[in-house]
């Protein structure tokens, strides 16, 4: 979405501000608001990323007004923004639930008795991550499993300044980590994603990656964190594999399966079978 939209938006909210005592919407109020809603709509028709921001931006910026009109309309805003998100992403998860289910079934009786369980930690932040990865169309538990295998799942800022997703191009700095910053380093995480399997696409037609937020394959995941991890030699061409392929495979039944902690293929699998649950 153009940034010139949102300040509109945000200009017409301005002119709202009203005195810090309880408020009381008049029938104006309400039009206003009204309005408000309408000029965003086609702003965030066909586009969840627009959609996800302005949530985003509407939930930070009603933190700053606890009350009076400014308030009235971030509070119903948010609310009206999240709702719309939510029931976006609720009918694609209704629509990828028979297809997770078939894809998991194979593992259930074979790769997913030797994986670790899915920590707590992992899934803490499930609904920002699911947000993001939704607003993305990308796969959440992909999203998950390589931040599990970076960092651990940690929700903090690793040593080497490389965020939780271990973006090298990235400086995040080291220590605590904030709600929003986090969900910058998620951002950044499925943008440096997207863009990698978009240059893999491009030079490689015939066998391009697939992986969105309803569907996925295991190969396409294989390649994916050959990508993302490393190549196995240097050509960025045809079925591509990982430098180290324990970083998939780790505790897998075979070779790796005495591993230390899940592979990205077993937490992907781990977190699929948690979202069928709920």
């Amino acid at each position: 979405m153009k940034i010139r939209n949102w300040i509109m938006v945000m200009s017409c909210i301005g002119l709202f501000v009203g005195w810090t005592a309880a408020f009381e919407p008049s029938t104006g109020n309400q039009e206003e608001l009204a309005a408000l809603k309408s000029q965003i709509a086609p702003l965030v028709e066909n586009d969840n990323q627009a959609l996800r921001s302005l949530y985003q931006q509407a939930r930070d910026l009603q933190t700053q007004f606890k009350e009076g009109s400014t308030s009235y309309y971030l509070e119903n805003l948010r609310d009206y923004l999240f709702t719309k998100l939510s029931s976006r992403k609720d009918i694609a998860k209704a629509e990828s639930r028979t297809f997770k289910a078939g894809f998991l079934l194979p593992y259930q009786a074979s790769g997913l008795l030797l994986a670790e369980p899915l920590h707590e930690n992992c899934i803490g932040w499930y609904q920002t991550l699911d947000n993001l990865s939704f607003a993305y169309d990308f796969p959440t538990a992909l999203t998950i499993a390589v931040w599990y295998r970076e960092n651990g799942c940690g929700y903090y800022l690793p040593k080497n300044g490389d965020g939780p997703f271990q973006i090298v191009s990235k400086d995040y700095g080291t220590g605590m980590i904030t709600r929003e910053l986090f969900e910058t380093t998620i951002k950044d995480f499925l943008e440096f994603s997207k863009k990698k399997i978009d240059r893999y696409n491009g030079t490689n037609p015939t066998t391009p990656i697939s992986l969105s937020y309803k569907n996925f394959s295991t190969g396409d995941l294989l390649k994916f964190s050959a990508l993302y991890n490393g190549l196995s030699g240097s050509s960025v061409s045809g079925d591509i594999l990982p430098a180290a392929p324990k970083y998939f495979y780790e505790k897998m039944p075979g070779s790796f399966e005495n591993g230390k902690k899940n592979g990205l293929f077993l937490q992907f699998l781990r977190v699929i079978e948690r979202e069928l649950t709920q």
